[in-house]
């Protein structure tokens, strides 16, 4: 961007454009105050700018029956072997990938929806290296997301149906631990302690988990909470509870065209229903085919479980005034802390991607910065907390997948 107005109407449109649902033009134009053709016509100028390039998705890593596997690898590269890069480019699962300052050359980022994908694709990464000049990587593997994007995973909402109608005025008659001001809210609010969260009750029988401080799997905390609700005094048989975590072939199809193939403008519910009958089930399963309605409804299901994150667009994080990106690995000075520490970490907002590893210093940030000089601040700043022992850098020096659309 050429001017400081530039960029903060830049860095104003893709806040706007990021948001629960899916992005809808005139909605977003009224948000701003602007008419929907003076919207659409800074929008183009964003994308002929190549500030934003296409719309996508940030999924939740923790969804059942696999977790997401976010998987890192150090690569040292010889600047003679192009061929390297253009290989490892080919790797779908592949969704950044950085020049970098040190004993290796390129950091790159893999997600995968399970073990055995993680497994098959590591074999090809295995041949790629071994026709590299120095045939020198390490594999970082991830053992918990705290934060993806920008997105805290602390504090999210979890959703599900108590499978039957409630008459909420005289569950609250019965119970002290319940407040219900339908004036208000139109629902029951329980605290919970174990976990602590809130506990949001609506006659349909749809109940919300809130204000969330745990670093539970959604499982646990469910199970959890069930047992909350039952000592509350309010009516359920765990059996007709609709919890409906899992998801399937179908639901990672959904989330990979949404996150993958929207392009420069939000795709419908019909065209995912053409990609994905014509690209991927045909392949798939040959004589299948999924409708419209159904793929909205999932698309629906995917929003309240919490496994779409946010819809979003991916940017140049340069052009909106991003000029720094480092890796920082972190060694707290109590072990028995991270969990504490990388709960506090997730609050500072230079730190988009925070991640716990199998390493001495085991908690892995991805920063960014205005400029470079502010990270020096940062670093300073992170130090006075006095709980940390020993931080290590890598500063990114070119960002060849960018994979960037974190909320700033």
């Amino acid at each position: 961007m050429q001017n400081s107005k530039n960029l903060v109407e830049a860095q104003s449109l893709i806040k706007n454009l990021t948001g629960k649902t899916k992005f809808v033009i005139s909605k977003s134009s009224r948000a701003l105050g602007l008419s929907r053709q003076t919207y659409q016509n800074k929008l183009d100028n964003l994308r002929s700018q190549k500030i934003i390039t296409n719309f996508t998705i940030n999924i939740n890593p923790n969804i059942r029956p696999n977790n997401l596997k976010f998987i890192m690898i150090e690569i040292k590269t010889n600047p003679k072997e192009p061929k390297l890069v253009k290989e490892l480019l080919k790797i779908s699962q592949l969704k950044m990938l950085d020049g970098v300052i040190g004993d290796f050359s390129l950091f790159a980022l893999f997600i995968f929806k399970s073990s055995e994908e993680y497994y098959e694709i590591l074999n090809k990464v295995d041949d790629i290296m071994a026709k590299s000049y120095f045939k020198k990587y390490q594999i970082i593997e991830t053992i918990k997301v705290f934060k993806t994007n920008g997105i805290s995973l602390k504090n999210l909402d979890i959703s599900f149906d108590l499978g039957h109608k409630l008459d909420l005025k005289q569950i609250a008659q019965n119970s002290s631990n319940i407040e219900y001001n339908p004036q208000e809210f139109p629902g029951l609010v329980v605290k919970i302690r174990d976990p602590p969260s809130t506990v949001l009750i609506f006659s349909t029988g749809k109940t919300v988990i809130t204000d969330i401080e745990s670093s539970l799997k959604p499982q646990k905390l469910y199970d959890n909470v069930l047992e909350e609700i039952l000592k509350a005094g309010i009516p359920l048989e765990k059996d007709k509870v609709n919890q409906n975590f899992n998801i399937d072939e179908t639901d990672h199809l959904i989330l990979k065209i949404l996150q993958e193939d929207q392009g420069l403008r939000p795709i419908s519910t019909y065209e995912i229903k053409d990609l994905l009958n014509d690209k991927y089930l045909k392949a798939l399963k040959p004589h299948s085919s999924i409708s419209q309605s159904t793929i909205h409804n999932r698309i629906k299901r995917l929003e309240l479980q919490g496994i779409i994150l946010n819809y979003t667009v991916e940017f140049s994080p340069k052009m909106v005034g991003f000029e720094g990106k480092y890796y920082l690995r972190i060694k707290p000075k109590d072990p028995s802390k991270y969990n504490d520490l990388a709960f506090k970490l997730v609050k500072n907002k230079n730190i988009t991607d925070l991640f716990r590893i199998g390493e001495q210093l085991g908690l892995f940030a991805i920063v960014r910065v205005e400029k470079v000089e502010d990270y020096a601040d940062f670093i300073r700043n992170l130090y006075q907390s006095n709980e940390i022992e020993d931080t290590l850098t890598t500063f990114v020096l070119d960002e060849l997948i960018t994979y960037t659309n974190f909320v700033f």
